[in-house]
C-alpha cells in the first residue's frame, strides 16, 4: 500500500472516530437536556402541587368564616364565588403562578348514596333518580346500573360488599354505560355522601329536588328555586314546607337548610406544569373542616 494511501486512510479514520464521537457527545447533551426538563417540570409539579394544598386550606378557613357568620348556607355566600388565574407566588416569592379554584355544596346535589339499603336497591329512589337522568338529557337506563353499583358496594344482613365503596362521581366510571363525558356534567348533580346526610333545600336545583321529593312536580320546584334565589330563602325545614304546596312526600325526607359536606377543586398552572386537584370536606361546629380525601 502507498504512502499515500495510507495517509488518506488514517485521515478517513479519523474523520470517523470524530464523527463517531460528535454523535455521542450530542446524545449525551440531548440526555441531559431531558433530563434537566424533567427535573425542572417535576419541581414545577411539586410546588403547584403545594400551592394547591394552600388553596384547600384557603377553602378550609372561607367555610369555617361561614358556618360561624351565617345560619343557613347559601349559593350567595363568598365561599361559592369561583376563583379564576389569580396570580400567587411561589414560596420562596421567586416565581409567579395562576390560581383558579371552586368549592361546592354537596348537599345540595343528589345523593347516591340512598339508592340502597343493607345492599338492596331502593325502587323509590331508583325512580328519582330516572327523572333526574331524565331532565339533565341522560339516558334514564343508566340509573339501574348506577343504582346495582351502589347497592353492591353495601354489606347486606348476611352477605359481605360485592365491590369496592364507591367515594365519588368518578367511580362511576367502571358502570356500562357511563363515559368521562357523562361523568363531567353528572359531577355537577351527583354526590356521594353518608346516606343519612340531609338535602340543603336552598341550595339544591329544581331538578334535584324534583328528584329527592316524590310528587314535587319540576315547575313547582323552579318557582321555589325562583323565589329562594331571588333573596326570600329558607330559613328552616319547617319554613319549606310550609312553602309547599304537596308535603306528603317532602315531610319523610331528610332535609336542612346548612350544609356541613363540601368539594373543592383547583388548578395551578406553574411555568411547565399545570396540576389539579380535588378534595370533600367536612365541616362540624365551629372547627375547620376535615379533609375527608383528597384526589390529584
Amino acid at each position: 500500500m502507498s504512502h499515500n494511501k495510507q495517509k488518506g486512510m488514517a485521515v478517513i479514520g479519523a474523520l470517523i472516530v470524530v464523527a463517531a464521537t460528535s454523535v455521542a457527545t450530542a446524545s449525551i447533551m440531548e440526555r441531559q437536556t431531558l433530563l434537566a426538563d424533567t427535573l425542572i417540570g417535576e419541581r414545577d409539579r411539586v410546588q403547584a402541587k403545594w400551592l394547591l394544598r394552600g388553596g384547600v386550606d384557603w377553602a378550609r378557613v372561607i367555610l369555617l368564616n361561614d358556618a360561624r357568620n351565617n345560619a343557613v348556607t347559601l349559593r350567595s355566600a363568598i365561599w361559592a364565588q369561583p376563583i379564576v388565574g389569580l396570580e400567587i407566588t411561589t414560596p420562596d416569592g421567586a416565581r409567579r403562578a395562576h390560581f383558579s379554584g371552586l368549592v361546592e355544596d354537596e348537599q345540595g346535589k343528589y345523593n347516591l348514596a340512598r339508592l340502597a339499603s343493607g345492599g338492596e336497591v331502593k325502587a323509590s329512589e331508583l325512580a328519582g333518580l330516572q327523572s333526574l337522568l331524565h331532565s339533565l338529557g341522560m339516558p334514564s337506563a343508566l340509573a339501574p346500573a348506577i343504582a346495582l353499583r351502589v347497592a353492591q358496594s353495601q354489606p347486606g344482613p348476611s352477605k359481605p360488599a360485592t365491590a369496592v365503596g364507591l367515594r365519588s362521581i368518578e367511580d362511576l366510571l367502571g358502570v356500562d354505560g357511563v363515559t368521562p363525558n357523562m361523568v363531567a356534567v353528572l359531577s355537577e348533580w351527583l354526590t356521594f355522601l353518608p346516606p343519612n346526610t340531609p338535602l340543603n333545600v336552598n341550595t339544591a336545583s329544581a331538578e334535584v329536588l324534583t328528584a329527592s321529593l316524590p310528587g314535587l312536580d319540576l315547575a313547582t320546584a323552579r318557582s321555589l328555586v325562583e323565589e329562594r334565589d331571588g333573596g326570600i330563602w329558607f330559613t328552616s325545614r319547617g319554613d319549606f314546607l310550609n312553602r309547599l304546596k304537596n308535603t306528603e312526600g317532602a315531610r319523610r325526607a331528610l332535609l336542612d337548610v346548612r350544609s356541613e359536606w363540601f368539594k373543592v377543586s383547583g388548578e395551578v398552572q406553574l411555568q411547565h406544569a399545570r396540576v389539579s386537584m380535588t378534595a370533600l370536606l367536612q365541616r362540624q361546629g365551629s372547627t375547620p373542616p376535615n379533609v375527608i380525601w383528597m384526589r390529584g
